[in-house]
């Protein structure tokens, strides 16, 4: 779930920073200053504004940065889910609590630097949601396999 969610993250980052650096460059462009040759003056200023503060905010909000930050969080994220996945699939291994243990010690040091992005509960429940789908599709018939009770045996006897 975390993975995928710092999956999306870095596409809205990727996509803001991408649409923002489109933005300023149209409006800082040269070609945009000849169309704006023949439209009134507060027009070419506010074009002008509209580029600079395109350009400010490319540089104050560090899209790139969060972005690589984000990958480097989805992929330890996923690395722990592959893990996680590994142990739940070998529950009877005698080192199985060590093996949880540890992967949960690393899953707390992950939630330090995951706590400087934003929380965004719709998106977090979307992703919670699709892991739940995910993990009953592959896992439910197993369980069910494992707990279910057997036939009923009935007990013939010979005459």
């Amino acid at each position: 779930m975390r993975a995928s969610y710092f999956g999306d993250l870095i596409r809205s980052y990727q996509e803001k920073d991408k649409w923002l650096r489109v933005l300023g460059l149209v409006l800082s462009s040269g070609a945009l200053g000849s169309a704006l040759l023949e439209v009134d003056q507060k027009y070419k200023v506010i074009a002008s504004l509209i580029a600079a503060a395109c350009s400010y905010w490319l540089l104050v909000s560090q899209y790139s940065t969060f972005s690589r930050e984000a990958s480097d969080l989805m992929s330890s994220w996923q690395t722990l889910a592959t893990r996680y996945e590994k142990l739940w699939n070998n529950l009877d291994a005698p080192e199985a609590e060590c093996t949880f243990d540890k992967i949960y010690e690393e899953a707390d040091k992950l939630s330090k630097p995951a706590g400087k992005f934003p929380h965004k509960g719709k998106r977090l429940e979307h992703w919670f949601d699709k892991s739940v789908e995910l993990l009953m599709a592959r896992y439910s018939t197993r369980y069910r396999q494992n707990t279910a009770p057997g036939p009923a045996k009935t007990r013939t006897t010979s005459t």
